[in-house]
């Protein structure tokens, strides 16, 4: 399933749409009207996914649900007390050779982690902290402890590759028999991801709260309109194509039913 994901994933992306009508367009090259909207409807729709203007049309509807949440620079005393916060991974990496951590743009989310963990922590024993990720031990694991989470309050795992696999994870280290069975668990992930995070979270029976992050969806769209947002930008491809896999990402999984 892992692969199969990222496979959809590319294809329907602005840049595997391209490729693969650039490939179709090589195979029909005789049928010259053909070929040419091959490759041209696939440019054009990497012009449009390349433009700041489009994340307000396919990025601010996956954030709008938690927008006024009042989780991101308000206080977090009211949140519910719970055994467990989860920070997905995916803002942070680790450098092979030197190990120093490497933040990318959904990094608040360990941050956001952090503060409900120091919201917390007089009002819940044995609170923990589990984050997931690639190279987490080297770049999560260290950012919270600067952040005033103690090291042995912080647990993590590098094996989950994707957001089912972590699901899956967290339900196996609730049942693991060391003290946080049947927890709540506050779960800290960027905003446009929440809603099918939530989702495959609670189809594994957890009990889970959301404390989004990482509104850079809205962030953009709270900008006032310049020309500029018009023209491509290697940033509005990657912020607008992780939106477009998101909307395809839910879309599979409601027609998986799951």
């Amino acid at each position: 399933m892992y692969y199969l994901n990222k496979i959809v994933g590319w294809v329907a992306s602005p840049l595997g749409l391209l490729f693969l009508g650039m490939a179709a367009a090589a195979v029909f090259r005789r049928r010259g009207k053909l070929a040419k909207w091959l490759v041209a409807a696939p440019a054009v729709f990497l012009w449009i996914m390349s433009c700041g203007i489009t994340t307000r049309l396919v990025g601010t509807g996956l954030e709008s649900a938690w927008e006024r949440k009042g989780v991101m620079h308000g206080s977090l005393d009211a949140l519910p007390p719970a055994g467990v916060i989860l920070v997905l991974g995916g803002g942070t990496g680790a450098h092979d050779k030197c190990k120093a951590p490497e933040l990318f743009s959904g990094a608040d989310r360990v941050w956001q982690g952090a503060r409900a963990y120091n919201a917390l922590k007089s009002r819940v024993d044995g609170l923990k902290v589990v984050c997931t990720g690639g190279g987490c031990e080297h770049s999560t694991v260290p950012f919270l402890v600067d952040l005033g989470v103690p090291r042995e309050a912080i647990a993590f795992s590098e094996e989950p590759r994707n957001t089912e696999e972590e699901a899956r994870y967290v339900k196996g280290l609730l049942g693991a028999g060391d003290g946080s069975g049947g927890a709540k668990v506050l779960l800290v992930t960027s905003a446009w991801h929440m809603s099918r995070a939530l989702s495959l979270f609670k189809r594994q029976g957890l009990d889970v709260e959301p404390v989004p992050a990482d509104f850079e969806m809205s962030y953009i769209a709270e900008h006032p309109v310049e020309p500029g947002d018009f023209f491509p930008s290697a940033d509005a491809l990657l912020r607008n194509t992780s939106a477009l896999k998101e909307w395809v990402a839910r879309f599979g999984y409601a027609v998986l039913g799951r």
